[in-house]
């Protein structure tokens, strides 16, 4: 009550009849958009820095060219002094050659079933039928990556070895074409979602003229409506590989932990996140190799995601100079 009263007289107080209001919001206003600008921007900081620190720790005892070129992971070392262990092998070829197949192959599925309903929901569907096949796809966004780990391994992963033997294949229980499948699947709404809206988004004029040119609506759609789209299709592609590079559940589950330098989608794999969750999983000293190669992988994660962005944003600036 005394905090009111007091907050009460001073604004009481305040009241002149000339008081610039509206000049004062609009200051406190913009100090605060300012802070919340800076407090994201040392949120970011911070988490390089931390992240970055750690990594030059691990290169401490590791070099950098054998950790980024090395061709066998193998990070079990000794903890202490007086236990026994191996003195671990960090080259993280492995760990990238199975993070870009899973990727490639969940990429592969999503991206053009993502990209197909949606231009089938924004371009070809009536009212009745988007009404019913888009919230039906969206609720693919809400299953838990769990769940779809337990589809990958109890089902996909048994298909995927039994069409390998019946072709006479090598197919191990856990494979990446398993983990990738499925993960595609994940990525679906993501991409159809997104490019949905971006190609709902496209002027309705471009399409009449379009079809007042003699276009079919194939045509219309290939030449006018994709290029005119692309800049949002491309940020829903990059959205949904980022996705797939920092899944962990499905590969686990479906794909394993074996960090083996292989091509074949037939065969078990691993990925940078799910060694950096194994790595840090239990009771971990941070002065180990060990543990300290879990933030030189994130610091890699993070720059091979800040590459995929920039690559994202000269695609979109071409295309923009090139159509304007």
């Amino acid at each position: 009550m005394a905090f009111l009263l007091s907050t009460g007289c001073l604004a009481y107080r305040s009241i002149r009849s000339r008081l610039p209001a509206r000049t004062r919001l609009e200051t406190l206003l913009q100090g605060a958009l300012a802070l919340s600008s800076c407090l994201a921007v040392l949120t970011t900081l911070g988490i390089i820095a931390s992240v970055l620190f750690e990594a030059l720790r691990f290169f401490q005892h590791v070099p950098v060219l054998d950790f980024i070129f090395g061709l066998e992971w193998s990070p079990q070392t000794a903890l202490r002094g007086d236990q026994v262990g191996g003195s671990g092998s960090f080259g993280a070829v492995p760990l990238f050659t199975g993070t870009l197949l899973i990727s490639a192959i969940a990429l592969s599925v999503g991206a053009p079933l993502g990209l197909f309903s949606a231009i089938f929901l924004a371009e070809y569907a009536s009212a009745r039928q988007r009404a019913v096949a888009k919230p039906v796809l969206e609720l693919l966004a809400g299953i838990p990556t769990v769940v779809y780990g337990f589809f990958a391994a109890l089902s996909v992963a048994p298909l995927v070895r039994q069409l390998g033997t019946a072709l006479g294949l090598s197919v191990s229980s856990e494979s990446a074409l398993a983990a990738g499948t499925v993960l595609g699947m994940m990525l679906i709404p993501f991409v159809s979602s997104l490019s949905d809206d971006v190609l709902r988004a496209v002027p309705q004029a471009l399409r009449d003229g379009s079809h007042a040119l003699g276009a079919t609506r194939s045509e219309t759609i290939c030449q006018v409506v994709l290029p005119a789209a692309l800049p949002g299709i491309t940020s829903a592609l990059l959205l949904a590989a980022s996705r797939a590079i920092g899944e962990t559940m499905i590969v686990v589950m479906a794909a394993g932990l074996s960090a083996s330098l292989t091509a074949n989608p037939f065969q078990a794999v691993t990925t940078v996140t799910v060694q950096i969750v194994s790595l840090l999983v239990g009771d971990q000293e941070f002065d180990s190799p060990k543990t300290l190669a879990a933030f030189a992988l994130g610091l890699v994660l993070f720059l091979g995601t800040l590459l995929l962005n920039v690559i994202a944003l000269r695609v979109v600036r071409r295309y923009r100079e090139h159509h304007e």
